[in-house]
């Protein structure tokens, strides 16, 4: 039913705004707003059955410990006794309509947590429900309170937020039929609206000292060993939401002179367990293949779509004058396997791979890392068009006293605007910074970067936007020892952001804040670099890798040390559950 009355004074007087002020914050309000009230939301238990249940959405944070709804009680029809009442909590779906059920439960009439005055001096429709456990809230759901009657009555619910909203309107169905939730209608269409309520409850308290990026935490999962091996190393990762990781790097098998390393890929689909994934691993030590001196894995791994990612690394392998060492190493996953795609050889000498990835499209991919050409040490710039593999040229030789080369990273914003970072040859310490920009056209190398100490490494990036680039790396001075280094580009000139910590993989969850990995971790709120958590359990790891996936939602790995064997733990960061303050 629906009803259009004029909310007099004596009924406003007993809505919201007549309750008294309790020890418990306000924490969500849809006031009512007009004179409008909105179908029953009630459950007849006697003769002619009813369950017609109303929603709305709201959003919260905090413990939730008291819900206030503004209806109407039973119209022209005293003597109808409210025998309890239900109340639900549901999650808000993708469609802006109920979703999961989180909580639910019904309350007696004569339970002192259920105040109400609807079967005394009528006409007061406000009632006051006390939940029987907190409801821990952190986002958006929705709220449905039902009157529950032993006879035929009604409950309308006062509206809130005419014309506007907040985010969906009222949701309806009938349970006894079965009707999914639709926005409520009545004779003049689609109701625009909200219901009347109020939340109360405990707002978060400050959070834990292991708080990472104010807002989560980290947790852990030691990867599976692949059959044989002894030791794992996973270097990098790539995600496509929280749903689609990889972890890729490499394993050995055997004892120390005798021991193999191959390629290794994890992948993990809609937060499942981790799942080693078949490589080519090609046995390239001798043109026969001994089975001896296998030594192939992946650095890097980057793509487009699910099943459109490159890998990239190192392998053994005999080059044309048959000297013996790293070439590169180049996979691509189709969605069901991983092929070795053919990478350019070295003519002369060995000690070449791929460092990093940036994919742009299906037919813009970037490789970067290590080259030898001609006795010399440029770095590697290599490009996929689509059909095949080329290396460009690079600023060699380039100022700053380093006989050679290398990259350890590339990253940036458009297809002609991107940055490539580095240092020596053998990817150690430079004597100067060797930092590159991409501007469509070619690579140039950016002069007047930043250099503290005697040596320079620079190994990571993170785009913000084209005026707003992070790179990340180390420094040396002798008899000071070494220390970590982030870097800034303001689209003019680049300038020390910290020397505090990080020094390793970047992320951002917007807003333009950074969590810089290292030792110490570092957190950018956009006005001051915090120390963050180490990891638990763990006393000695090095940070890998780690990959956005959502507002304080990240997927990486690390390096850790257990009882002197070397393995891979999978690193998630997740937002803290609020309850009664942060736990």
């Amino acid at each position: 039913m629906f009803r259009i009355h004029l909310r007099h004074a004596a009924a406003l007087a007993c809505g919201l705004v007549s309750l008294p002020a309790l020890a418990d914050e306000l924490l969500f309000s849809s006031p009512g707003d007009l004179y409008a009230i909105s179908r029953d939301s009630i459950v007849v238990t006697g003769d002619a059955p009813v369950d017609q249940e109303i929603a709305d959405d709201f959003h919260a944070v905090g413990e939730i410990h008291r819900a206030v709804v503004d209806g109407y009680d039973c119209w022209n029809c005293e003597g109808v006794f409210a025998t309890g009442v239900d109340v639900h909590l549901y999650a808000k779906g993708d469609d802006g309509k109920p979703a999961d059920l989180l909580y639910g439960f019904r309350l007696d009439a004569s339970d002192p947590r259920f105040i109400h005055d609807l079967n005394l001096t009528g006409h007061n429709g406000t009632v006051d429900i006390t939940f029987p456990e907190p409801f821990a809230a952190d986002g958006d759901y929705f709220l449905s309170v039902q009157l529950e009657y032993d006879r035929p009555a009604s409950w309308p619910l006062w509206s809130a937020n005419h014309v506007a909203p907040f985010g969906s309107p009222i949701q309806i169905r009938d349970n006894i039929a079965g009707t999914p939730w639709e926005q409520q209608s009545d004779m003049f269409g689609p109701s625009n609206y909200d219901f009347a309520f109020a939340l109360y409850g405990l707002p978060p308290g400050p959070p834990p000292s292991n708080t990472v990026a104010e807002c989560g935490e980290w947790s852990t999962t030691l990867l599976p060993l692949p059959a044989g091996a002894t030791a794992t190393s996973v270097y990098a990762s790539k995600s496509f939401g929280a749903d689609d990781n990889w972890l890729v790097g490499g394993y050995d098998t055997g004892a120390i002179g005798s021991f193999q390393t191959f390629s290794l890929a994890y992948h993990r689909v809609a937060g499942g367990d981790w799942v080693i994934v078949p490589t080519p691993s090609p046995d390239v030590c001798s043109p026969d293949g001994n089975p001896s001196c296998a030594k192939v894995w992946f650095n890097a791994i980057d793509g487009v779509a699910p099943d459109d990612l490159w890998a990239g690394g190192w392998k053994d392998a005999l080059t044309t004058d048959f000297f013996f060492g790293g070439e590169l190493f180049v996979a691509h996953w189709n969605g069901s396997e991983w092929v070795e795609i053919p990478a350019p050889v070295t003519t002369a000498g060995s000690g070449v791979e791929i460092a990093g990835i940036k994919a742009l499209a299906p037919d813009d991919v970037w490789f970067v890392g290590t080259w030898i050409e001609g006795g010399q040490l440029p770095a590697l710039a290599l490009h996929w068009d689509g059909t095949s593999l080329s290396r460009v040229d690079l600023p060699f030789p380039a100022s700053g006293g380093t006989p050679g080369w290398s990259l350890g990273a590339i990253d940036g914003v458009a297809g002609d605007d991107l940055w490539a970072v580095g240092a020596g040859s053998d990817g150690d310490l430079s004597l100067a910074p060797y930092v590159l920009h991409w501007n469509g056209v070619d690579w140039q190398a950016t002069e007047n970067v930043p250099m503290p100490g005697d040596a320079i490494e620079l190994n990571a990036l993170l785009p913000l936007a084209s005026d707003d680039i992070y790179a990340a790396g180390s420094w040396f001075t002798g008899g000071g020892g070494y220390g970590p280094m982030i870097i800034h580009w303001d689209g003019s000139a680049w300038t020390i952001a910290t020397q505090d910590g990080g020094g390793g993989p970047m992320v951002t969850f917007g807003n333009g804040n950074v969590l810089a990995l290292g030792n110490p971790s570092l957190y950018w709120n956009g006005r001051e670099w915090l120390a963050q958590p180490r990891l638990a359990d763990f006393d000695n790891y090095g940070w890998s890798t780690l990959q956005a996936t959502g507002p304080c939602h990240a997927v990486g790995a690390a390096i850790v040390d257990i009882v002197g064997v070397r393995r891979s733990i999978a690193v998630d960061l997740k937002p803290i559950v609020y309850r009664n303050g942060f736990e």
